[in-house]
């Protein structure tokens, strides 16, 4: 089967690969492994449908943004026009990925599954001028945390100390970002927890890992972007793996529970931070984890996850893995080297490892009742 990775000028920045050199080295990967594999870029809807109009029935799509411009200033999603035509992507739904990436209505169907999450509440462009009222009548405390809805890698994410500082930064938000609304959160006093989620067959994998910058310690401050983009130095940003078993616990019950009720396909990465009474609450998926070697979160989560091995054999394990998983699903021949060289071939006593309950390729996965055990 060949693979077309499918880019949208203009988003790049929400990808699984954010330039033309990260998805050129995740081509050389697939391309090792005896794959056919091409890419392209449009830029309007006219030239995406005439893209999917061209493709044969022997091509995988690996969907590489949320949006393509529909011109006046509007996007669409791109997976609408895939899924359209019942053609084969790999990763989830747009439904899927509509949920994830409008925060609001991910938090509102996790806590409709009894999940949890921090208390949160949407300011829109409707009710901002109502914006002191409505955090006195809520049970959101200071200091809180402001979030665009429909942005991903903590772009726009700040701390609010007061509620004239609060009120100033969600006008902000609503201005630099005309598709999102404002999510406000009560700030978890921990450092960051991560875990990552991938699918293989009828196998699950978790890896656990925490997310620490020592000069923004977790008690006071939040992660912005600015320390997202920092390179990691293994002193003062860290992404060591979580041995805490109280912690563990928490998000083998959870993390799989979560999966279930978006519907993931394959892979996302969750993140979450401890309430001051130790509960786990979760206030992100993503639903295209970024795949940039090294420095993305997920790469590091597995480099960190696999230490047995060169940097490079876990990247190209995780790439195998995600195209591996797309193939199962459609029934289709994965290369040898897929099959015998993905991370559920390689060995880690860190990660968790997990059967799934009946069948395990179908769309509709259930992880509900996952048994999960710790691979030693």
């Amino acid at each position: 089967m060949k693979i077309l990775f499918l880019n949208s000028r203009g988003h790049w920045r929400n990808g699984w690969l954010t330039s033309p050199e990260e998805l050129q080295m995740a081509t050389g990967v697939l391309r090792k492994a005896g794959m056919e594999v091409e890419a392209t870029e449009v830029g309007s809807v006219p030239q995406l449908e005439k893209v999917l109009d061209e493709i044969s029935p022997d091509t995988l799509l690996w969907p590489n943004a949320y949006y393509v411009d529909a011109g006046a200033g509007k996007a669409v999603w791109l997976n609408d026009y895939i899924e359209e035509r019942q053609l084969s992507f790999l990763g989830s739904s747009a439904k899927t990925l509509r949920t994830v990436l409008e925060k609001d209505a991910c938090q509102a169907v996790l806590r409709e599954n009894g999940l949890p999450i921090p208390a949160f509440m949407v300011i829109t462009r409707e009710n901002v001028s109502e914006m002191t009222q409505l955090l006195s009548e809520s049970d959101i405390g200071f200091p809180l945390v402001l979030k665009p809805t429909a942005e991903s890698g903590s772009v726009g994410v700040v701390m609010a100390r007061h509620v004239e500082e609060a009120k100033w930064h969600a006008r902000k938000i609503l201005s630099d970002f005309p598709l999102s609304n404002v999510i406000i959160e009560e700030f978890l006093p921990s450092d960051d927890i991560t875990c990552g989620f991938l699918q293989l067959g009828e196998e699950v994998m978790l890896l656990p890992t925490a997310y620490i910058v020592k000069s923004a310690a977790g008690k006071t401050n939040i992660l912005s972007r600015k320390e997202r983009l920092r390179p990691w130095d293994e002193e003062d940003k860290m992404q060591p793996y979580i041995t805490d078993e109280g912690i563990l616990d928490q998000l083998k019950t959870h993390i799989p529970a979560i999966a279930a009720a978006l519907n993931i396909q394959s892979i996302t990465r969750i993140d979450g931070r401890l309430d001051k009474d130790g509960t786990l609450r979760f206030f992100d998926v993503n639903g295209l984890p970024a795949l940039c070697f090294p420095e993305a979160v997920m790469v590091k989560q597995c480099l960190t996850c696999f230490p047995g091995y060169t940097p490079m054999q876990v990247f190209e394990g995780l790439i195998y893995t995600v195209v591996c998983q797309a193939l199962l699903q459609y029934e289709a021949e994965a290369p040898d080297v897929i099959r015998k060289r993905n991370l559920f071939t390689m060995n880690s006593d860190i990660v968790v490892r997990s059967s799934i309950v009946n069948s395990a390729v179908s769309k509709q996965t259930s992880l509900m009742n996952t048994k999960i055990v710790r691979r030693l």
